[in-house]
This record gives C-alpha cells, sequence and structure tokens, in this order.
C-alpha cells in the first residue's frame, strides 16, 4: 500500500483537489458520459484525511493498478489538476494515456508527485494503521 498526500492548488484545497484527481482517473475507464446515476461518486482511489486537518487528504494508491483507458475518454479535466506542470507536459502525458489499452498507475504520475510509504505517513501523523 501506498499513499500520495495532495497538496493545495490554486483554489482548491488538498481535500478538494485528492477528490477531482480520484474522480477524473476513474472517467478514463467509464466516461461521464456514459456512468449510470449510481457512478457519479465513483472514484478509482480511496482517500484518507489527516487526523489533525480534515482539508489535508492524501490518496491510497497501488502504483502497479493498470486504468482500463475508454477511448473516448476526455482527460482535460484530470491534466487540469495539475496545473504545474507545462503545456507540453500536459499535452504528453495526454497523448500517452489515449495511445494505450491500459496505463499502470505509476507510469502516469506526473514527476511533481511523490508516493510515500507507510513509514512516512506514520511519520507525518497520519492515521494508516489499519490500511
Amino acid at each position: 500500500m501506498e499513499w500520495i498526500i495532495v497538496k493545495p492548488q490554486g483554489s482548491l484545497n488538498s481535500y478538494d483537489r485528492a477528490k477531482a484527481i480520484t474522480r477524473e482517473l476513474y472517467n478514463i475507464s467509464r466516461p461521464v458520459y456514459m456512468q449510470r446515476d449510481s457512478e457519479s461518486m465513483a472514484t478509482c482511489f480511496e482517500m484518507i484525511t489527516h487526523p489533525d486537518d480534515d482539508y489535508k487528504a492524501a490518496l491510497i494508491v497501488d502504483t502497479d493498478y493498470r486504468i482500463r483507458v475508454h477511448e473516448n475518454c476526455n482527460l482535460e479535466r484530470l491534466t487540469a489538476c495539475f496545473p504545474e506542470l507545462t503545456a507540453s507536459k500536459r499535452y504528453n502525458l495526454a497523448a500517452f494515456i489515449h495511445q494505450n489499452y491500459y496505463v499502470r498507475f505509476g507510469d502516469i504520475l506526473p514527476d511533481t508527485v511523490t508516493v510515500r510509504d507507510k513509514r512516512y505517513m506514520l511519520n507525518e501523523g497520519w492515521d494508516v494503521n489499519d490500511e
């Protein structure tokens, strides 16, 4: 099990940004236009919040998880979650995803993202003992 602590960006706090990212990762496989009502809140990965700050969130991830890519997925909102990336990097990320039937989650992580292990999370006060 691995974690990604999501930093706030622009007008989004950590929690809202993490929620947007995991939702858009889900939409790679199931574009919004084809989802049932019951999928309106579906996500790719679970989230946790820091015990001392409900607005500080982390995604519980598996970097080896393979995401199926729907041929009609729209990646604009996913890439918009990473405004720190240059336009060129966002374009390359979208192109890489669209060129594959499956993508390994670890292969689409921007270099601005750091994956953390359980020891790091515990040292930083996150409650991950049950994870």
